[in-house]
């Protein structure tokens, strides 16, 4: 199927001010995992008297976070933070389920403060990257592992609702960085010429494993004129100037199109290859903040039930069907495939995909494990 963006799901931009909210001697709490609790475990900041402040907390629909839990010891910092809230490293979840306090320094109220985050991991690369584009340098970041009292916690609401509504605030957060971005007068000679551009998952070890058949999609797209890049590769700067200044984009639905957010070209022309029936909700709230000329194609061949589980999870099949052959003719592209060389790729990745249900080097290794012996275990790990 060949779509055009809907918001069918009738998402929408908040108009209301994000609140802030500023707590006295406020502890924050490190994120504790308990049995029936949110999904992402208990932590959050507290008042003065042990009361849990909600505006700490997250409700993203799927997965949540916050709540109070009993604290003997704690560490006291004399000096005022803003609460960030939940950290690790994963470009979807950040974009959408992290990052939604930063409006706070994208509109310059945090300038010079240090944020707190909780987790286990700590950032890096990219992700260090956009704390920098916003005025927050890496020694100011502070990882939150034990209860710690600050003089003042300051506490901003964050800024959207997975699946459901978006803010002017959160907005503000990549209209910042793109600004920041064109001040630097940012130019990668390696994209100068760039006019369109495939983003590629073939090199990502995720979906090497998960994801099978993206190599015709790849192949269709260089025969067209794009230049295939692996995301992955690129700085934040990189991405924000690609996503500005070429005239096409295209790529597999996931967190990939996501990064429209760093888009403020609404002549962008954008095809998004659907790799699954399942819906990806968080797509069009995206599509709502950054309206572009979007076209949404459908490339998924899904045999077994139950699969792919999920739109992370997979595992995916694609395939260039009648539909991508419909779009090549409505745009004058070349279609470099024989239905024969199409019908082997499906059943020689399909087969793949078995292999990948079955899983049969997990299950090896899980058998192996089993059968030897924990002597033998400790041996071959000092080897």
């Amino acid at each position: 199927m060949i779509t055009g963006f809907e918001n069918s799901h009738n998402m929408f931009c908040e108009k209301r001010p994000m609140e802030v909210r500023c707590i006295p001697q406020g502890v924050i709490l490190p994120q504790k995992q308990v049995e029936k609790g949110p999904m992402w475990g208990l932590g959050g900041v507290c008042h003065e008297d042990g009361r849990f402040e909600p505006l700490s907390a997250y409700d993203g629909g799927w997965a949540t976070h916050g709540g109070v839990y009993q604290w003997e010891e704690e560490d006291h910092r004399d000096e005022d933070v803003v609460y960030f809230g939940m950290f690790f490293n994963h470009w979807g979840h950040f974009l959408i389920d992290l990052m939604g306090r930063l409006w706070y320094y994208a509109q310059g109220k945090g300038k010079g403060m240090k944020l707190a985050y909780l987790g286990e991991e700590e950032p890096r690369g990219n992700f260090l990257e956009i704390f920098e584009l916003l005025g927050i340098p890496s020694e100011d970041l502070i990882h939150i592992t034990k209860p710690t009292r600050f003089r003042n916690v300051i506490v901003p609401e964050f800024s959207c609702k997975s699946c459901e509504w978006y803010s002017q605030e959160y907005r503000d957060i990549f209209d910042t960085m793109i600004r920041r971005v064109e001040q630097e007068k940012y130019c990668p000679p390696k994209w100068d010429a760039v006019q369109k551009v495939y983003f590629s998952r073939t090199s990502f070890g995720k979906a090497k494993a998960t994801e099978f058949g993206e190599d015709l999609i790849v192949r269709w797209m260089e025969s067209n004129g794009f230049t295939s890049i692996a995301p992955e590769t690129l700085s934040v700067r990189d991405q924000i100037y690609l996503w500005n200044k070429a005239e096409e984009i295209a790529c597999l639905d996931g967190s990939i199109p996501m990064s429209i957010a760093f888009s403020k070209n609404p002549g962008l022309k954008l095809t998004v290859f659907h790799k699954t029936s399942l819906e990806h909700l968080n797509l069009e709230l995206y599509l709502l903040m950054r309206p572009c000329d979007v076209t949404l194609l459908d490339v998924w061949y899904e045999p077994y039930k139950k699969y792919p589980k999920n739109i992370g999870a997979g595992p995916f099949l694609l395939h260039l069907g009648t539909d991508a052959k419909e779009l090549s003719h409505q745009r004058g592209w070349k279609f470099p495939f024989t239905d024969q060389e199409l019908l082997h790729h499906r059943r020689a990745n399909q087969r793949r995909m078995v292999w990948s249900i079955i899983n049969i080097k997990g299950r090896v290794r899980m058998v192996c494990s089993r059968l030897t012996p924990e002597f033998l275990k400790k041996l071959l790990r000092r080897g």
